[in-house]
């Protein structure tokens, strides 16, 4: 049977932006902050993050939110930032070297649903987008509630615009979660006092407190 080839561009698209990598790294680094900036550029106020503050970010994708975060750090604190894809860390190596240098930031591979990282650690973590992507979205929000410590705060922001609309079209094998799930998937792994808020005009994002 033959594919339509709408469709499989499609789900080739939505695949790179899910798993980029190879000779489509660097491209797919560029769409993806270009796409998300306006969304990326406000996770941290969003968050509430502030210097001293050890911070967790799954899924880091093109760079564009660990720029604003380091930022709300102001040089106190650290970032965690953890993605799938090797090349993409390897890029994002590259780029923020310095900082690395400092020890402001560390980059690591790693699968949102076994994170390498002790627990009770992080006093924020969040995820722009690429939840959308995880095969099991409860199993990796209990993840992030492991390694935050008490009282520490997620948030999950996404696209339901266009986003949401590519992965729901064209994702092969992806199911992911509305605001309105995450909202009961937030209660079902422990969190409390739940929020969602709008942070642009398509992107949304669900927050909670470890208790």
């Amino acid at each position: 049977m033959v594919r339509n080839p709408v469709r499989r561009i499609g789900e080739e698209v939505t695949e790179l932006f899910a798993h980029p990598g190879g000779r489509a790294t660097r491209p797919m680094a560029h769409a993806l902050n270009f796409f998300n900036r306006r969304g990326n550029r406000l996770a941290a106020v969003a968050l509430d993050v502030r210097p001293g503050h050890r911070v967790l970010e799954v899924g880091f994708g093109g760079g564009a939110a660990i720029r604003t975060t380091l930022g709300a750090l102001a040089g106190e604190g650290s970032l965690c930032a953890i993605d799938l894809s090797a090349d993409m860390a390897v890029l994002a190596a590259d780029r923020f070297h310095r900082v690395i240098g400092e020890g402001a930031l560390v980059l690591a591979c790693g699968d949102v649903e076994a994170l390498p990282l002790r627990s009770s650690t992080f006093d924020r973590a969040y995820a722009m987008h690429s939840h959308m992507y995880w095969p099991s979205p409860l199993a990796g929000i209990r993840e992030v509630h492991r390694v935050l410590r008490p009282e520490g705060r997620v948030l999950l922001a996404m696209d339901v615009i266009s986003g949401l609309r590519l992965i729901r079209w064209f994702g092969r094998g992806y199911q992911p979660a509305t605001p309105a799930r995450l909202v009961d998937l937030f209660g079902a792994a422990g969190f409390s006092d739940i929020a969602t808020t709008r942070l642009t005009g398509g992107v949304v994002a669900v927050s909670g407190t470890r208790t």
